[in-house]
């Protein structure tokens, strides 16, 4: 009998010991638990205001090392409950008209890169991680002057675009949109040629050359183009 009870005894220790390490292993092994996670990429010196269930935390890019950007941990300062819902978003503001707008860090979008949206416990960690990026503004303009079928080149370090007025042209000729494929990211520099213009035409550039300093697209690079005298 008591051989018996032993082997119960055991059979129960051990299963109990089971659950315990599978609960652990689920996440389920704590009642609270810390929302948190990495943010990579972010500049230094800029922040990124995180937000979920009512509570908010600031994230500030550290300074750089080795000229790397490091990433920064973070974590909220309440912890949330078994089975508690999480969805961890940059802090938003709400226009008059009912816009809804993500704030960002200075010149920079965040993108979620990691499980930003879950159920406490069912997981073991919570890694609610974003990376960020400076922004990559395009760069274009207009040109003016190319009467049916003209067409010229322009170029931006290894980058080109063709312009081509249409086989039928207005008088005077209308303006021709145009915009490089590649981007130029905020606080490097551009600078942009004529790299084969139309035959019979002088073509001068204004706004060729500059810096990203802002968020928007460059529009102004203009080239003007006049057809040489017979």
């Amino acid at each position: 009998m008591e051989n018996k009870l032993k082997k119960s005894y055991l059979i129960r220790t051990t299963a109990a010991l089971a659950l315990v390490a599978t609960l652990a292993s689920c996440g389920g092994g704590d009642a609270n638990y810390t929302i948190g996670g990495t943010v990579y990429g972010l500049q230094p010196g800029t922040q990124l205001v995180l937000t979920t269930n009512g509570m908010e935390v600031t994230v500030t890019g550290k300074p750089l090392e080795n000229g790397n950007i490091p990433p920064v941990t973070y974590s909220f300062a309440d912890k949330l409950e078994y089975g508690d819902v999480y969805n961890v978003i940059p802090k938003t503001t709400t226009a008059a008209d009912g816009t809804v707008t993500y704030q960002r860090p200075a010149h920079q979008n965040c993108s979620a890169t990691g499980r930003i949206s879950d159920t406490a416990g069912r997981l073991s960690v919570i890694a609610a991680d974003y990376t960020c990026a400076l922004v990559t503004p395009t760069i274009g303009g207009v040109v003016k002057g190319l009467e049916a079928k003209a067409s010229i080149e322009l170029g931006n370090g290894s980058d080109y675009v063709t312009i081509t007025a249409p086989d039928t042209q207005t008088t005077p000729p209308a303006d021709l949109s145009y915009t490089f494929g590649i981007p130029v990211t905020f606080g490097a520099t551009y600078g942009v040629t004529i790299r084969t213009a139309p035959a019979g035409y002088n073509c001068t550039l204004q706004n060729a050359a500059g810096e990203i300093t802002a968020d928007n697209a460059v529009t102004n690079i203009v080239v003007t183009c006049v057809r040489n005298p017979s």
